[in-house]
């Protein structure tokens, strides 16, 4: 068990034959896996499904109670959360550790549980860039120690919705860990090498969701999933059912700008893998599914 374990749900008898197999990570454990492809790529998209439970034996399909804002310090590097890609090293470290060979993801230390039709709500959050009630974590370019660049990823630039609400606190149509349906969400992250290998090299990032537009990213705007099968990740992935927060929305808002990804003199080298770290005491990440699509 230790750092995490699988978790079998009890879904919608619709889908994978009523079941459901999650990873949950516990506090201060980080899921790291790297692609098959490495570093080899121009332009990769990830997909997953995710949702958020209480910490604890026997919580495992336990939601947040409304109302809760849950903090995880932000004080030190492993009192934030990251989900990104990161470059795999000598030794596994945290973004920003001395040792850590890059990241560039999402950085937040805090999550406001909230029954609310709004996309402020219910999202990863970063204290230094926002309150909990805007919603807005930060996006993170590191390597080693030196932090390349930062933007605030606001929800209206895509920051993820979190599915958390305790059942017995939702609204009637509304998301829940803990409901056989509509029980976590689609988080997509696209991830696009702009002058490769030189000494202006960037990553550019995206965004994306369930949805039409902006006004899904919410819990209560039925932008949560049902069915977390392999098959239904792929679809969003290729683009089925999916917003990208493209143009304006983007947190660069120039097609051809990007996340500092260089020293100035060359190119660091692309990451080459998924890394998920769980900061919070009293909250877990459940990953129902997960896949990363090589399009260059």
């Amino acid at each position: 068990m230790a750092g995490g374990f699988i978790y079998q749900k009890t879904i919608d008898s619709a889908y994978q034959g009523g079941t459901d197999k999650s990873l949950l990570i516990e506090p201060n454990y980080a899921y790291q896996v790297p692609f098959t492809f490495g570093d080899d790529w121009e332009d990769i998209k990830i997909g997953m499904f995710v949702s958020y439970v209480i910490s604890g034996a026997g919580n495992e399909n336990s939601g947040v109670a409304n109302l809760t804002n849950s903090t995880a310090g932000g004080t030190s590097n492993d009192t934030f959360n990251y989900v990104g890609i990161v470059k795999e090293g000598a030794t596994s470290t945290l973004p920003l550790d001395t040792n850590n060979s890059g990241y560039l993801g999402l950085q937040a230390d805090g999550l406001y549980t909230y029954d609310i039709t709004s996309t402020a709500y219910n999202k990863l959050y970063h204290s230094a860039e926002s309150s909990f009630a805007q919603g807005d974590a930060r996006f993170l370019a590191s390597h080693g120690a030196t932090t390349l660049e930062t933007k605030e990823f606001q929800d209206a630039k895509g920051n993820f919705n979190v599915v958390s609400l305790r059942a017995s606190d939702a609204e009637a149509g509304d998301s829940s860990p803990e409901t056989t349906g509509l029980f976590c969400d689609y988080w997509g992250l696209r991830y696009q090498v702009i002058d490769k290998g030189t000494s202006t090299q960037k990553i550019r990032f995206t965004a994306s969701l369930n949805g039409a537009s902006t006004s899904d990213n919410s819990t209560a705007g039925y932008d949560a999933i049902s069915d977390p099968s392999i098959a239904a990740l792929k679809s969003f992935i290729n683009g089925v059912g999916e917003y990208s927060y493209t143009g304006g929305f983007n947190m660069h808002t120039l097609i051809t700008d990007g996340f500092v990804w260089n020293d100035g003199v060359s190119g660091h080298p692309l990451p080459d893998s998924l890394f998920f770290y769980n900061a919070f005491q009293s909250l877990r990440p459940r990953i129902h599914a997960w896949a990363v699509k090589k399009i260059s």
